[in-house]
């Protein structure tokens, strides 16, 4: 629960609040329930912004997947909302661009002081068991970076976690217009 819908059920609790509320009648209550809802789902920043956690690295798997220690254990990570080209196919060779997206999220990670993970507000895992995040490296969202410089496309969308899709949808356009990476090769 974010700072404001926090503020909002202290003030409900309040007894002056609540007699403010009888005066209102049904109307004026069915009036800030729609106003306290649309300042927690149309405000730019999701209720997970909040929650994001600290990890390190301790395995790099390819650009939409790494082991981050967390919670004491190595555990695998699965960056929510994109796909990058796969490293391992059965032909033996990578796609193209994989070998770029996976050196980009290295060195991204590499270079950064702090790195974080946010869950989104659906489920925290996949049918693999990895976990489904958004990363963060110094405060820049990891995501959006792969996607903006054309080397992951936005995919494998599971609602409920989907806060930040508009966001990796506008940044792959851009990365479509430019022709930048995986784009390059339409």
């Amino acid at each position: 629960m974010n700072n404001k819908n926090k503020k909002i059920l202290n003030q409900l609790n309040n007894r002056q609040s609540r007699n403010k509320l009888k005066k209102l009648g049904l109307p004026g209550i069915i009036l800030i329930i729609i106003i306290a809802a649309a300042s927690y789902y149309f405000t730019e920043d999701s209720p997970a912004d909040e929650d994001r956690t600290e990890v390190t690295v301790d395995h790099y798997i390819d650009g939409d997947t790494t082991r981050f220690y967390y919670n004491g254990q190595s555990e695998s990570f699965r960056y929510l909302i994109i796909d990058t080209p796969e490293l391992n196919t059965s032909t033996g060779d990578p796609e193209p661009f994989a070998v770029e997206a996976a050196d980009r999220t290295q060195e991204l990670l590499e270079n950064a002081e702090t790195i974080e993970v946010e869950f989104d507000v659906g489920p925290e895992t996949d049918h693999h068991g990895r976990y489904l995040v958004y990363v963060y490296a110094d405060g820049e969202m990891i995501n959006e970076r792969l996607v903006r410089e054309g080397l992951a496309s936005v995919r494998y969308l599971n609602p409920p976690n989907t806060s930040r899709q508009q966001q990796l949808e506008d940044a792959e356009r851009l990365a479509k217009e430019e022709g930048l990476g995986i784009w390059s090769l339409e």
